[in-house]
């Protein structure tokens, strides 16, 4: 059986080497559970990637018209916005997705069921700058105001536009993509 400490040992138990002893011990458990319950997150660039499965299929079944749609692009094409517009009284429906691309730069296609000069007239006013071959398929190619390259493509009545601040290669990448 153990006997009460008297006045003289709890004394000689509150030095701080006692008190050493008792935290050591419960400072490394806090410090492990610290250590492996600390929240791991991938690094970001600030760069938020958006599935486009859903918004695809959505508008290739109200779009009115066969939609085309990136494909085969390497995981370096990071989607950041998808947007459909359906058809209104005025106007036809149009899909848009906007990348990251793997130089880091935007870029963006665009489809719509209106007239060729209706769908590039989202992007201002157009000076043209030839024509291009990309995947078999003629694209005729423009400048945009602020100096942007814009490629066009008319497939039936339906009119594809790839754009953005990307270099000349990857919007051709993009634009040999849609299928």
């Amino acid at each position: 059986m153990t006997r009460p400490l008297t006045a003289s040992d709890r004394q000689r138990l509150r030095t701080p080497a006692y008190l050493w002893r008792a935290l050591v011990p419960l400072l490394v458990v806090i410090g492990l559970l610290v250590l492996f319950t600390w929240p791991r997150g991938q690094v970001s660039d600030g760069v938020h990637v958006v599935d486009t499965k859903g918004p695809i299929a959505t508008a290739r079944q109200q779009a009115g018209f066969p939609l085309l749609a990136p494909t085969g692009l390497s995981s370096d094409w990071r989607a950041t916005s998808t947007e459909f517009v359906p058809a209104g009284p005025d106007s036809a429906a149009t899909f848009r997705i906007g990348y990251v691309s793997p130089n880091g730069q935007y870029a963006e296609f665009l489809e719509g069921g209106d007239a060729p000069d209706a769908v590039a007239a989202q992007y201002g006013p157009l000076s043209v700058d030839g024509t291009a071959t990309i995947a078999g398929a003629v694209w005729q190619q423009y400048q945009t105001a602020n100096s942007r390259r814009l490629l066009r493509r008319t497939v039936g009545k339906v009119t594809v536009v790839v754009t953005g601040s990307a270099p000349q290669a990857e919007l051709e990448q993009l634009a040999a993509s849609l299928r």
